[in-house]
C-alpha cells in the first residue's frame, strides 16, 4: 500500500517465507515475526554493480517466519520528498531500465544489473552517467520519482526529447541517446546546457517533475559563500533579550525573546 501525496511511503504485506529486497535504509518499521538480513546480495561483485548503478553495496532482505495463514508488514520510505510507482517487469518485457538510485525495492526474484550507456557521449553529457539499473527477471518493482510522475507510452520511432535529470526509467525496447541543443542562444541562455537526452520508442517513459539533483543544486547555489550561511544568533549582552527581565525590550508583554 502506497501512502503520503508529495513525500510518499510504502507498506508491504510478507507472507510466510515470502522475502523482499530493499534499499539498506530505508525501513521505517517491521511488524513482529518480520526479520532483516543484510548482506551483499550475491558476493562483492553484486554489490559493486549496485554501487556503480547508485545504489548501496549492501542490500536488506525482509522474510517473514510468523504462523501459517499470518502476514507481516513492512514500511519503507525514501531518502528525498518523492512519488513512489508499482511496476511489474513482466507485462514491460521482463526487463526495465532505470536511472542510478530509483529502486526502492523488489521482489527477490529480480535481478539489478549494470545497463550501460552504448555510447561515451550519451554517459558524457546525457545527465544519467555511463552506468543505468536494469531490473531483470518476474515480479514486481517499486522505484522512485521526485516530484510529479509522468508516463508517455512511445510508439514505434516516435522520439521523446527530456531535459537531463528527468528520466526515471523506460521499457525493453526504448533507445537511449543524446542530441545537441540546436540554436546557438538556447544553448547559452536556455538552462538545458548543450546536450538534450532523446528516447525513441516503442516503448513507455517514465519522467520526474523534481529530479533531486536540480533541487540540491538549487539549494547550494542559494546558499552565501566565504563567511557561513548568516544565521541570527544572539550573543549574551547584545540585544534587548540580553538584560534581566525588567529592562526595556524585557517584557513578555512584546512577544517572544529570541533563543
Amino acid at each position: 500500500k502506497i501512502e503520503g501525496s508529495e513525500s510518499q511511503i510504502i507498506t508491504i504485506s510478507l507472507e510466510r517465507n515470502q522475502i523482499l529486497r530493499a534499499e539498506s535504509g530505508a525501513m521505517m518499521y517491521m511488524t513482529q515475526d518480520v526479520h532483516m538480513n543484510t548482506t551483499s546480495g550475491g558476493g562483492i561483485s553484486a554489490g559493486f554493480k549496485r554501487m556503480l548503478t547508485g545504489q548501496n553495496i549492501f542490500i536488506s532482505d525482509y522474510y517473514y517466519d510468523g504462523p501459517e495463514g499470518t502476514k507481516g508488514l513492512v514500511c519503507l520510505g525514501t531518502d528525498f520528498p518523492s512519488k513512489i510507482v508499482k511496476l511489474n517487469v513482466q507485462e514491460y518485457g521482463g526487463k526495465i531500465v532505470c536511472q542510478k538510485g530509483a529502486l526502492l525495492c523488489a521482489s527477490h526474484t529480480i535481478d539489478i544489473e549494470v545497463e550501460f550507456t552504448k555510447k561515451f557521449s550519451t554517459g558524457f553529457f546525457g545527465g544519467e552517467g555511463f552506468a543505468l539499473q536494469s531490473l531483470i527477471g518476474d515480479g514486481d518493482v517499486f522505484v522512485k520519482a521526485g516530484g510529479t510522475l509522468l508516463r508517455r507510452n512511445l510508439d514505434a520511432g516516435e522520439q521523446l526529447r527530456i531535459s537531463s535529470g528527468s528520466l526515471v526509467a523506460f521499457s525493453n525496447g526504448v533507445e537511449f541517446d543524446i542530441q545537441m541543443m540546436k540554436g546557438y542562444k538556447n544553448v547559452l541562455f536556455g538552462g538545458e546546457g548543450l546536450f538534450i537526452t532523446t528516447l525513441t520508442g516503442p516503448g513507455t517513459v517514465w519522467l520526474q517533475g523534481q529530479p533531486p539533483q536540480r533541487m540540491i543544486s538549487e539549494i547550494a547555489r542559494r546558499v552565501p559563500s566565504g563567511g557561513g550561511i548568516g544565521l541570527a544568533v544572539p550573543i549574551g549582552g547584545v540585544g534587548g533579550g540580553g538584560g534581566s527581565g525588567d529592562g526595556e525590550g524585557g517584557s513578555d508583554e512584546d512577544g517572544e525573546t529570541q533563543s
